[in-house]
């Protein structure tokens, strides 16, 4: 029972570690949980919009294009830079895009997005980034609208965390991240105690299964 105990506060342990210690890549908040292109105004998809980034390492893109025009391929030019008027591009990304992967047309259940990683923006946190979209020379005579973006960073989980409570009412009081470490703490332990009892039940069942094949060969004739 306390060699039980012990693997499970081990596995606990090393689950926490990752979970705080990992690089992950979370999504930055929007209204819809991306941001619409849709210039209201004239009715129309415009071909760039600003986003926030809540976190540093600002590095991916999801790009909603939709292609109007029938060509084999698009050459697609994504270029972000800082809002502020006279603000230099900080990066630029050249894709490549068949017709059929970004057509107008989508299916009920298709992903609609075009991903684009770039290098991390280290220091993105709380800075807002204007994301365009140009077509390269010889689709000049083509139709792609970008519809809406999303937009992630990737941070360590304990970034994320606490973040969170940041953003919770009272700001980032002891109470509050005190409540997100101990709904992360359970659902670690959660998922601890689940692998070790899974664990534990494929090494019995294992184990029985061996012994039951071995004496099953003890009694066979000779």
């Amino acid at each position: 029972m306390r060699r039980w105990i012990i693997g499970l506060i081990a596995v606990v342990g090393a689950l926490l570690a990752l979970a705080l210690a990992m690089p992950v890549e979370v999504r930055h908040s929007a209204p819809f949980g991306f941001r619409q292109t849709l210039d209201r105004t004239r009715g129309i998809a415009v071909d760039g919009i600003a986003i926030e980034s809540n976190y540093p390492n600002f590095n991916r893109v999801d790009l909603d294009l939709r292609a109007y025009t029938e060509e084999e391929q698009y050459d697609l030019t994504v270029t972000i830079r800082p809002v502020q008027e006279g603000a230099e591009p900080i990066r630029t990304v050249h894709i490549n895009r068949p017709f059929d992967a970004i057509r107008v047309e989508k299916g009920a259940l298709a992903n609609p997005f075009t991903t684009v990683r770039f290098e991390p923006i280290a220091d993105s946190e709380g800075k807002a980034y204007y994301v365009w979209v140009e077509l390269g020379p010889r689709n000049d005579d083509a139709v792609v609208a970008l519809w809406s973006v999303k937009s992630y960073s990737r941070v360590r989980g304990a970034e994320v965390l606490a973040a969170l409570a940041e953003g919770l009412p009272g700001g980032a009081n002891l109470p509050a991240r005190l409540a997100l470490g101990g709904a992360m703490l359970v659902f670690v332990v959660a998922a601890g105690v689940l692998i070790v009892i899974l664990g534990r039940e494929a090494w019995i069942n294992g184990w029985s299964s061996r012994r039951a094949a071995a004496r099953a060969g003890d009694l066979e004739p000779l």
